[in-house]
């Protein structure tokens, strides 16, 4: 470790003018670093108040870079602040150079002149015992078609499904015309009768106007309902056509309802051809003994026979929807065979859990079926493997991490790098990191293990329990590989949930690609 002190006085907080003295700490973990590793640069200091403190760190040297700025450490003891600030920087030149890091306080520049030399190595690179290619061409390779009558099966289920549903829905009318809807002629007549009101002409009651429609009302549903020649028939006509109907049985309506609908029609004509006036009480009683005329002779007429049910408009409408129905549900009896039919060859085909994953799919399925792996070199102190997608750096005070994915996903992988130890304890290394990522009752076993490219490492294997983001407690079981080469700590590990035999066969394609290509 690589230290400097340097005593500074400013003023901390401009604006109030307080003077404080304290003492600034630098140091890096490391003086001697190959092209592109990481160098941890810390400043610490302790200060009586933090506040309105504003500290950074102004651009950094060539040719260094800083790669990341970490948040401040606050630590309170005696009354007094310890502040820990972090950055991580390194250079991509090799050679020798002085780390110069000016610090912006409380915008005020501070240039420390007692520098740190930090000696940068480049990476060796062999280009004598290997021979070098000119790019090959295109090479063509034959389609592969395994398993397309697969696909055909299923396209063709799925088009046969769709057309039947079709049918269905055709027939059965699901989107018919609202216009189809007929409201019987009693409904209509009460209706018409409710909206029925007295206006006014030359400021008087315009009772003509009533009455005109409302033996308009009356006779229009008598000429419907009761199926006689009503509109075109005068007051006395009309009762004397319902006096033969009664008479015949082919209306039981009653005497007290043929006098009222008499005594109704008198006051009618009386008010249509002689201009009387019977005043508003009169008037509305008339309507109100009208709504009972049109009800009791609703009563009175029979119960309709057979044929004449067949020659009804609402009866077709109504027969017509019940056919319909059975039409849907003998529809929906055939799709759910058909259905049930498509099922059982599916499984019959590809098994339960992979007719499973056809319907619903099944993203670890599509990972290790993906066309184009993903072969890289990660670390500073490289290891080369293939990969479903490509490894994205994470965060890391230790080292240099390489995810894919999280343990919320049925497959997580991850590398590891950093610079080799003696006293390295790998299983608390391994375990560490299954803690930090919430796993629970983590059970471990160890063995040595060769590659299948003849690379020793050591094999942590075992599972653990993890409570995922739907609550839900998941079992996972996981294999860390752990190396030492070209100078440094490898270690790939790989996690998937448990009886998953996709992930299963994508962590065989990983671990026979892990090489290490000599620096």
């Amino acid at each position: 470790m690589v230290r400097f002190k340097i005593v500074l006085i400013f003023l901390l907080l401009s604006t109030e003018a307080i003077s404080q003295s304290f003492v600034i700490e630098s140091k890096v973990d490391t003086d001697s670093i190959k092209v592109g590793e990481e160098i941890k640069y810390e400043f610490s200091f302790s200060l009586d108040s933090i506040e309105n403190l504003n500290f950074k760190l102004q651009k950094i040297n060539l040719p260094f870079e800083i790669l990341e700025e970490y948040d401040f450490d606050t630590i309170l003891a005696n009354n007094k602040y310890r502040l820990i600030k972090k950055y991580s920087i390194t250079s991509f030149e090799p050679g020798s150079f002085p780390l110069i890091a000016p610090l912006n306080i409380n915008n005020q520049i501070l240039r420390i002149n007692d520098s740190i030399i930090v000696n940068v190595s480049s990476v060796k690179v062999d280009t004598v015992s290997k021979k070098f290619f000119d790019i090959k061409n295109i090479i063509e390779v034959e389609k592969n078609t395994e398993g397309w009558w697969k696909k055909y099966f299923i396209v063709i289920s799925i088009g046969l499904m769709v057309f039947l549903l079709i049918i269905i829905f055709r027939q059965s009318n699901w989107f018919k015309d609202s216009k189809e809807e007929i409201t019987p002629p009693l409904e209509q007549a009460i209706k018409a009768l409710k909206l029925l009101e007295l206006t006014e002409k030359d400021n008087k009651q315009d009772y003509k106007l009533y009455y005109s429609k409302l033996t308009e009302i009356v006779k229009s549903y008598y000429e419907k309902e009761v199926k006689v020649d009503a509109i075109e028939s005068t007051s006395n006509e009309l009762l004397n056509k319902l006096e033969l109907l009664k008479d015949s049985g082919k209306l039981d309506i009653g005497k007290e309802t043929l006098n009222n609908f008499k005594s109704v029609l008198n006051n009618a004509d009386l008010v249509k051809f002689a201009k009387s006036n019977p005043g508003l009480d009169t008037a509305v009683q008339d309507k109100k003994l009208m709504k009972s005329i049109l009800i009791d002779t609703k009563k009175a007429i029979p119960e309709p026979t057979e044929e004449e049910l067949l020659n009804s408009e609402i009866y077709q409408l109504k027969l017509k929807e019940e056919n319909r129905q059975k039409l849907l549900k003998k529809g929906l009896k055939w799709f759910g065979v058909f259905f049930g039919i498509s099922v059982i060859c599916l499984i019959s085909i590809f098994g339960l859990q992979g007719t499973k994953d056809f319907i619903i799919g099944n993203d670890t399925k599509d990972l290790l079926k993906k066309q184009s792996w993903i072969e890289s070199s990660y670390g500073a102190y490289p290891i080369n493997l293939v990969t479903p997608d490509v490894l994205k750096r994470s965060k890391s005070d230790t080292g240099q991490l390489f995810e894919f994915q999280n343990l919320n996903y049925p497959v997580y992988i991850s590398v590891f790098t950093k610079p080799s130890s003696e006293d390295e304890d790998y299983q608390a290394l391994i375990l560490n990191n299954l803690k930090s990522k919430k796993g629970s009752n983590i059970l471990t076993q160890v063995e040595e293990f060769l590659t299948d490219k003849g690379v020793k490492s050591l094999k942590f294997f075992g599972s653990f329990d993890y409570e995922n983001n739907k609550q839900e407690n998941v079992k996972k079981e996981y294999i860390s590989l752990v190396f030492s080469e070209n100078g440094g700590l490898q270690v790939v590990t790989f996690v998937m949930d448990r009886n998953n035999k996709y992930a299963s066969s994508i962590y065989e394609r990983i671990e026979k690609s892990i090489e290490f290509k000599q620096l």
